[in-house]
């Protein structure tokens, strides 16, 4: 069975701070100041409802008159029956209030209107900052560097030691490479052996174990509590099932763990294998060559492998940028070369692009 208690909350005045004012007035009985919307948004329920309810047929229907309404023109609260502001005569439709012998004095922005002012003039500087943060700009500059870096390595055809499940070995000849080409790789087994492999998880019987299970164990009472935008509060009391838990001991598989072996097996096999290297670098576009190294007999190789970067100087301050690039733009370009650089402010440069090319 569902009960429902209705009290008068309280609420501050936040022109001269009187506390715990009883939500039926609408006005601080120290300052006289109307009460406005963000003070009713503000108001507390009392701690004891069933001590702070409401007996008063009057004032039970003072409670249940409906929300307050703000009036336009005030920021007053008024009652929901009220056709129109207590504080300045403006009316519940839009109606404005009688125009007085003198003009008024212009009346202070509501609280919350303010709030609201202060905050969305944060989210927008917030927003202009980000936006500068992150919007990519460009700066004139130039090419400043050219860098190459050319590496022969010899390599040579030789056996090597390596070792698998034999599941995955599988003996075969060689094939020798012919002018360093063409190779196989053969497979010989010099010896195996039993291996750990893997733990395996298997039922070994059965164990007990305590576990919670949840019982029906009586009734208690559900509480909501809910503004009536008047400066009352009504609760709801419900009875709703009350759930218990208690310890129970049941039975469960029990899973033990054994080692798995395999076996592995150690072979010799072959593969090119790096001997020694010689590095040939410079800048610009002249001189470009790989170091010449010589091979002896068929089992011998050389692999050329090649970096080529190139070095923008940009801003005032003539900070510089550098992006390694394939041979075939690096050869496009020329020391001194007027350039555009993208420019991110949080994660700096992030392009870089001729002036008469178009932006990307």
């Amino acid at each position: 069975m569902d009960t429902t208690v209705t009290a008068w909350g309280t609420w501050d005045c936040t022109r001269c701070g009187q506390k715990d004012i009883t939500g039926r007035d609408k006005r601080c009985p120290s300052c006289g100041d109307p009460r406005e919307q963000h003070e009713l948004d503000a108001m507390r329920p009392p701690d004891d409802f069933d001590g702070a309810a409401i007996a008063s047929p009057d004032e039970l229907a003072l409670a249940h008159d409906g929300p307050d309404w703000s009036c336009r023109y005030c920021g007053s609260n008024n009652r929901a029956s009220s056709p129109t502001c207590d504080s300045c005569g403006g009316g519940r439709d839009g109606q404005p209030p009688p125009k007085p012998a003198e003009a008024p004095a212009p009346a202070r922005a509501s609280w919350l209107t303010r709030r609201r002012r202060w905050l969305l003039g944060l989210l927008l500087a917030f927003v202009a900052l980000v936006t500068w943060c992150t919007l990519d700009h460009e700066l004139a500059g130039k090419v400043v560097g050219l860098h190459w870096t050319h590496t022969t390595t010899l390599q040579r055809w030789q056996d090597v030691d390596r070792g698998d499940w034999k599941t995955s070995v599988h003996e075969r000849a060689e094939v020798p490479p012919r002018a360093g080409r063409g190779e196989v790789a053969g497979v010989a087994i010099t010896a195996c052996r039993e291996k750990h492999h893997h733990d395996e998880s298997y039922a070994c019987g059965t164990e007990n174990y305590q576990a919670t299970e949840s019982y029906s164990c009586g009734s208690t009472q559900s509480c909501s509590t809910r503004s009536n935008g008047n400066g009352s509060f009504s609760r709801t009391c419900t009875s709703v099932p009350r759930t218990c838990t208690r310890s129970v001991t049941r039975t469960r598989t029990r899973y033990c763990s054994r080692p798995i072996y395999a076996t592995w097996c150690d072979y010799v096999t072959q593969d090119w294998v790096p001997a020694r290297s010689q590095v040939v670098s410079g800048d610009g576009h002249d001189g470009l060559r790989f170091a010449e190294i010589a091979t002896s007999g068929d089992r011998e190789r050389t692999v050329q492998d090649s970096r080529y970067t190139v070095v923008f100087a940009y801003g005032d301050d003539g900070e510089t940028y550098a992006r390694e690039l394939p041979r075939s733009e690096y050869d496009g370009w020329k020391d001194g070369e007027p350039v555009l650089v993208s420019v991110d402010r949080l994660h700096g440069p992030t392009g870089v692009r001729r002036p008469s090319d178009p932006a990307e």
